[in-house]
């Protein structure tokens, strides 16, 4: 296992990490869409089994970030872009991929049904409305204003650590050999201690996001995914480093 230290940039390094992954992004668009493509087909069938299908998808979310995250390493050191690291996680890392992609489902579990119990909103529910406003009913949409802003808010507020716990450990299980629990405890650390950074990141890809929504037929999450796994991978270039590679340590995991 790899000792890193985990760096402070200042808050502009958000945008910087925006522009570092548009950048790998743009050195290979037509694989990076073709490897999304594929990921989404596979996540749709995946989806669409009885019972366990969804389950499924978000247990499997740690692999796909990795595979992401492998490709991303690679094309920075200008290897072709294949469909062949989205297999890394399951050659290298794959028991603690699996620790987080279950910790992950769990969780959100668990927020669905604190959310359902202190609001008596369903998070699923409201997410699948909003999707699709035009064809809810005046009674629908007015019961979805009074309980939409409490339940997003709760969901919100439970939800962002466990993102943040998620965000990096993907990175750091495959690359860094780091153990799940220790891999999204160090993820939480250094989004916490870089939130200014993480704060402007969010907000930039997030207006990105709301522009690909708009894009018809899912086009623009082919470029929004990758894009934002890409500058993922930026992100974790500058705030993990190997002890070797600095001098001055802020914190060590």
């Amino acid at each position: 296992m790899t000792s890193l230290n985990v760096s402070r940039p200042p808050a502009a390094a958000g945008s910087a990490w925006v522009k570092a992954g548009w950048r790998l992004f743009m050195l290979a668009p037509i694989p990076w869409t073709g490897m999304t493509a594929l990921v989404f087909l596979v996540l749709i069938a995946v989806g669409l089994l009885p019972i366990v299908g969804v389950l499924a998808v978000h247990v499997l979310s740690p692999f796909i970030v990795a595979g992401y995250m492998a490709a991303s390493r690679g094309g920075n050191t200008g290897e072709p872009i294949t469909f062949f690291y989205l297999a890394a996680g399951w050659r290298e890392g794959r028991h603690n991929l699996l620790v987080i992609g279950v910790v992950f489902t769990l969780a959100t579990l668990l927020i669905f049904q604190l959310v359902k119990y202190f609001t008596g909103g369903d998070m699923e529910i409201l997410l699948q409305q909003a999707q699709n406003p035009g064809e809810l009913t005046m009674e629908e949409k007015e019961l979805m204003l009074t309980t939409a802003l409490p339940a997003m808010g709760l969901g919100t507020l439970l939800f962002t650590p466990l993102l943040m716990a998620t965000w990096f450990a993907p990175a750091l299980a495959l690359f860094d050999g780091f153990p799940a629990g220790r891999a999204m405890w160090w993820s939480l650390w250094a989004c916490w201690v870089n939130w200014r950074s993480i704060l402007l990141y969010s907000l930039i890809l997030g207006l990105a996001g709301m522009i690909a929504l708009m894009i018809p037929f899912g086009l623009g999450l082919l470029i929004f995914v990758p894009w934002t796994l890409t500058s993922t991978y930026a992100a974790y270039q500058a705030i993990f480093s190997s002890v070797e590679q600095v001098e001055e340590v802020s914190e060590t995991a």
